[in-house]
């Protein structure tokens, strides 16, 4: 280990030692630490909110709440995980898998939350999802096949399509696992794809000519905060190129993105509720099996696809869950 690692770990085991040795008097304090900006996620949080006050906590009245955001930064995660660690939460809320690693890296001991747990987490923040074993735990948002059900969905949604590109993120925690996934998936339905990177603004302000230069017919955009961050230039960009947009999440098929199938993230949020209430109670998140979403999304922004001159199949828009018209 260089000097630099051995400060650093000293460093968040200081901090572990602080909060596990200074527990908040009176009510319980959550911390969270956020990648995304609060007000991209707004659902989300008004979902936790509501899982909070059906078991009787009420932010101010019977619970504290500390909050960090990088605004999509994930450089800025570990100096906002070590400052929000100072107020010493009972529990951390970390929005995304990145932040679940800076509020680790940060304080090994404190119990962590994670509504959107990845399979590329594993085993660096818990053993299993049976048994997690460490201090984080959550919900998940892998679900085995859900890569291929966005293909199967590009594919149903733009009939004719050939050839698919993918956005993704290099600096994600889950983008090996995800570009494998997609070129399998490619791979078994007989289509080629195309991998586009973007891992900052000025990246992503390039993408829609990196995808005309490959003749790219539509792209799929799976859930990351960055996408998240530049939703509006995203969608706006693609309507202009007539580039439709398959999306792993449905809050930017809202903002003019043509489909989206994914995890019900406002659920899963809603659920982390339980376990900060038990872990408040007492309970070690080592001991909290990772649970599986239960909600899935499949939204169809039907305005979209008229002015992209795109013919949702009717069977498709009948089992969509959500039809923006």
């Amino acid at each position: 280990m260089n000097r630099r690692d051995f400060v650093a770990a000293l460093g968040g085991i200081a901090v572990s030692l602080l909060v596990a040795s200074r527990a908040a008097p009176g009510r319980p304090r959550l911390g969270i630490l956020g990648l995304n900006a609060k007000a991209s996620l707004l659902a989300d949080y008004t979902a936790l909110s509501d899982g909070l006050r059906s078991l009787g906590y009420v932010e101010g009245q019977t619970l504290d709440i500390d909050e960090r955001h990088a605004d999509g930064d994930v450089s800025r995660l570990p100096g906002l995980a070590r400052e929000l660690l100072t107020s010493n939460p009972n529990v951390v809320l970390a929005d995304a898998p990145s932040a679940a690693v800076a509020a680790k890296s940060a304080a090994p001991l404190v119990p962590i939350v994670c509504p959107i747990f990845v399979d590329s987490l594993m085993p660096r923040l818990a053993a299993s999802y049976a048994h997690p074993g460490g201090s984080v735990t959550g919900l998940s948002f892998t679900v085995e096949g859900m890569i291929g059900k966005l293909v199967e969905l590009t594919l149903d949604a733009v009939p004719g399509a050939t050839r698919i590109g993918v956005l993704v993120n290099p600096s994600s925690v889950a983008a090996p696992s995800l570009e494998q996934q997609i070129t399998s998936a490619a791979q078994a339905r007989g289509f080629a794809v195309t991998i586009v990177t973007a891992a900052t603004p000025d990246d992503v302000r390039t993408v829609f000519e990196r995808v005309a230069a490959a003749k790219v017919q539509a792209l799929i955009i799976p859930s990351n905060a960055l996408f998240i961050a530049m939703g509006s230039f995203i969608v706006g960009t693609a309507l202009n190129s007539r580039m439709p947009l398959i999306f792993g999440e449905r809050q930017l098929v809202e903002a003019g993105g043509l489909a989206s199938y994914g995890v019900d993230v406002p659920e899963n949020f809603r659920r982390s509720a339980v376990y900060i209430d038990k872990i408040v109670k007492g309970a070690s998140p080592g001991d909290l099996p990772i649970e599986f979403p239960t909600k899935f999304d499949l939204a169809i922004n039907l305005k979209t696809a008229k002015a992209l001159g795109v013919t949702i199949p009717p069977t498709l828009v009948a089992r969509a869950t959500d039809v923006i018209e």
